[in-house]
């Protein structure tokens, strides 16, 4: 089945998984599409300025462009591109206040997924040892 040579003699050590087993966990580590688009946030969020929006839009209700680039001492492109990127992502909403385009985090069922996206991937009726 799986060419793993180099598990011979290790048969009674803890690290040992049988084919079987391997195989039940290659199955189970496959991702949907819906877990696609949620690995796409995540890449994204790996991103240090996208994180710190983020997390920053956990802090507050709402907040403009400007006070963004305030705050990160970055660029007004910069903060831009990254909203736009999480905006596209369905993370973030935004509206115009007078001259200022405001943002916030977006309502809906797009932040409960993707706070319970790791809890799925827990193998399911797989005993390791």
């Amino acid at each position: 089945m799986f060419n793993r040579s180099y598990i011979q003699g290790h048969e009674e050590h803890p690290h040992f998984i049988s084919d079987s087993k391997l195989s039940l966990l290659q199955k189970n580590i496959t991702f949907s599409l819906e877990d696609e688009k949620l690995v796409r946030i995540i890449r994204n969020l790996s991103d240090p300025t996208k994180l710190k929006i983020y997390l920053l839009l956990h802090k507050v209700e709402e907040i403009s462009v400007t006070d963004l680039t305030q705050i990160l001492e970055l660029s007004q492109s910069a903060v831009s591109h990254a909203l736009s990127d999480l905006k596209n992502l369905g993370l973030v909403e935004s509206h115009r206040c007078g001259q200022l385009i405001c943002y916030s985090l977006s309502t809906g069922k797009k932040k409960s997924k993707f706070l319970s996206f790791f809890g799925r991937f827990k193998p399911k009726g797989i005993q390791l040892r």
